[in-house]
């Protein structure tokens, strides 16, 4: 029903910041869907309404129109004409980090598949904003859609605030915490052009965490000790510093190759 909304008022628009503003005043329902009003006793249909697989996969349909009505080509797994500066080694190395970073957060099925639809595609749509945003600016474009994208999506995470019980310090740990694997997720994005990847990554993090804490319990927890201020900044820091190793010599090409084709600067979507 908001494809239409989103089409006619949302797409229009050019200037990057207003388009950013757009995506949260977007009325996406997501999370509960009890109006749709599943008996429990349907697990399968139940679960998918209950916790919000409908409505992430609505929010990526959305995006395929909104995305056309911008003058880009939404595919999640773009078909990218190979950079020359591509190296499997490199992908190698995104695929082992995004592994390692899941064992970092580590704290039942279809509770994980909405936030790895649904996130992974938000973020999509923040590093399509910032990029289109700041081509004028290629030296930053590509730093800026990483770490806006990141920022903004840690952010989105105050709202845990009081979710069967999570503590304010224990919101703030998780805002700064989750900020790592927005790093990683947002770099496996642009260096493949899959965002098929960063959403299997972000559904088994989501999954395994749900498997060791369950769904019903509060998203992170904070005791204050020096092992979660140790365990902070690891879950950061490793990936912040990988992060910025990437923004260097052909990784950096790569990107900016991708980066092309994301905004079809080219035109060569239209011999894909």
């Amino acid at each position: 029903m908001l494809v239409p909304i989103a089409v006619v008022h949302v797409g229009p628009i050019k200037n990057w910041f207003l388009r950013l503003l757009t995506i949260y005043f977007l009325d996406i329902q997501y999370g509960d869907a009890q109006n749709l009003a599943i008996n429990p006793d349907f697990c399968w249909l139940h679960s998918l309404t209950y916790q919000g697989v409908i409505a992430a996969i609505a929010l990526l349909t959305m995006t395929c129109f909104l995305v056309k009505a911008w003058g880009y080509h939404f595919n999640p797994n773009l078909k990218f004409i190979k950079s020359s500066s591509f190296q499997k080694k490199i992908l190698l190395a995104l695929l082992i980090m995004a592994t390692i970073d899941l064992f970092y957060n580590i704290p039942n099925l279809t509770a994980a598949i909405e936030p790895g639809i649904l996130e992974e595609t938000e973020r999509y749509l923040l590093i399509v904003i910032f990029l289109a945003g700041f081509n004028r600016f290629p030296k930053y474009r590509i730093p800026v859609a990483i770490y806006g994208s990141a920022i903004l999506f840690g952010l989105s995470h105050l709202s845990n605030f009081g979710w069967h019980g999570e503590s304010f310090t224990a919101t703030i740990a998780q805002v700064i915490g989750v900020m790592g694997s927005a790093f990683i997720w947002a770099e496996l994005y642009l260096y493949t052009g899959k965002l098929w990847l960063p959403m299997i990554y972000h559904f088994l993090m989501d999954y395994i965490s749900d498997l060791q804490s369950g769904w019903n319990s509060a998203g992170w927890s904070w005791n204050g000790e020096i092992t979660d201020y140790i365990y902070t900044v690891l879950i950061v820091g490793v990936p912040l510093l990988f992060s910025i190793w990437m923004l260097f010599g052909k990784r950096r090409q790569v990107m900016e190759d991708n980066a092309d084709l994301i905004l079809d600067l080219n035109g060569r979507q239209s011999m894909i």
